[in-house]
């Protein structure tokens, strides 16, 4: 487990995923690319959702690890690194209809990533996390929490740019 190349990572998938954003313009974000997809805004704002609690969960309630500290990542990868697979999201991190404005998720994207950051940084990765299980998993390490984040962010930064293809394209 190496923190270094974690927040390298985090670093990364945040640029990727901000990059992705900022190229649709202010009035693209609220167009629906195709029959059954989420607006650029949508994905944005289903993101910020979906990290919105990883601080408060990593800080919360956590005991000591008795299993390995990653043994959830490679689940983790083979759900949200599946671009095959699509899956719907909980109830709690479905997004609004919007209207969404593009400068205010990048701001706050950037706000939640910092956030994140900061914890990855300080935190004992190798505690359980006790106050929320992963749905149809366990409750996972701060690490697996992580991975989590930075699988996520790829595979709806990757919804991004396909969703700019269509709306510009």
């Amino acid at each position: 487990m190496e923190r270094k190349q974690l927040l390298l990572e985090l670093d990364q998938t945040e640029q990727d995923f901000y990059a992705a954003l900022a190229s649709f313009g202010a009035d693209q974000v609220n167009i629906v690319p195709f029959e059954g997809s989420w607006t650029a805004g949508q994905v944005a704002e289903h993101i910020l959702l979906a990290e919105s609690g990883i601080p408060e969960t990593i800080l919360g309630s956590t005991q000591e690890t008795d299993r390995p500290v990653a043994q959830y990542v490679p689940v983790i990868e083979s759900i949200f690194l599946d671009f095959t697979a699509k899956y719907d999201a909980p109830e709690f991190i479905i997004p609004s209809a919007g209207p969404h404005d593009r400068q205010q998720l990048l701001d706050a994207f950037k706000a939640e990533r910092a956030a994140i950051h900061e914890v990855a940084a300080r935190e004992d990765l190798t505690l359980t996390c006790t106050d929320f299980g992963f749905p149809q998993i366990a409750t996972l390490t701060r690490w697996e929490w992580l991975q989590f984040v930075l699988c996520h962010s790829k595979r709806h930064t990757r919804q991004l740019r396909n969703i700019f293809g269509k709306v510009t394209g």
